[in-house]
């Protein structure tokens, strides 16, 4: 049995005791989206360790029955590297992108006092040691990552994207980013962080010159923070978003 099979076993046992339980509610009560549910139903998504942990702990598991979840979901990962295929190395790459841990170990390489242990690498990024055990084990998997004297290093093969393409791994992707601003919103002192926003009046057909301008300022804002040794990992987040509901 995969993942996929598992899910959808307990959702019909749910629809079987209430009729009107849908797809939407057990993604809420798994506390993940619904598109995101459904791509791992119909097996074109495998979740990464942050999102697995994430339905494990919603679906109230024993001890015992814990391992056998994860199990399932190492083995869904196993099935889905022997499909092999430009459409299922895509989806794979998209699943990598969704879960902001794995873009930031990669880009931790880089820094100046970068050390190749997990334990290490957890402490830095405020995460499990076993959610970043997983993520090297994917990163060097798909290629994205290498080992060399016991030290890891990026590849630099390009993971990004196509723009516009509506997506659920992307916008869980950003979802994850905002989260992250949330946190440090609460959390940093100002001089380690930069938050600010405007509200105006827009004229919407001016959007795609502001997306490209937008896309211009994160290259070279890049461009800049790269300058020099390199210490810590930020997210750089430029937010354009409507407050007004957009008509129908």
């Amino acid at each position: 049995m995969e993942l996929s099979n598992l899910l959808q076993n307990i959702l019909n046992e749910r629809r079987k005791k209430n009729q009107s339980y849908s797809m939407r509610a057990f993604a809420r009560d798994l506390s993940i989206s619904s598109g995101r549910l459904s791509d791992i139903i119909n097996r074109k998504y495998v979740p990464g360790a942050a999102v697995a942990e994430r339905i494990i702990g919603s679906l109230e598991l024993t001890e015992d029955e814990r391992p056998k979840i994860r199990q399932l979901i190492e083995h869904s990962h196993q099935s889905l590297k022997l499909l092999g295929g430009a459409h299922q190395l895509q989806d794979a790459h998209l699943s990598i992108l969704a879960d902001w841990h794995h873009y930031a170990i990669l880009n931790l390489m880089e820094t100046q006092d970068f050390q190749s242990e997990a334990a290490w690498i957890a402490k830095r990024l405020n995460l499990s040691v076993e959610i970043v055990e997983d993520s090297l084990s994917k990163l060097l998997s798909f290629e994205l990552i290498e080992k060399r004297e016991d030290r890891f290093t990026p590849t630099h093969k390009n993971i990004t994207t196509t723009h516009e393409i509506p997506s659920e791994v992307i916008r869980e992707g950003h979802r994850q980013v905002i989260m992250q601003s949330l946190d440090s919103l609460e959390m940093d002192p100002t001089e380690l962080r930069d938050i600010t926003s405007i509200t105006l009046p827009v004229n919407v057909a001016n959007l795609p010159k502001a997306k490209e301008l937008a896309r211009d300022f994160r290259r070279k804002i890049a461009t800049l923070l790269e300058e020099g040794d390199k210490t810590e990992v930020y997210n750089i987040c430029v937010q354009i978003v409507p407050v007004t509901r957009t008509k129908a």
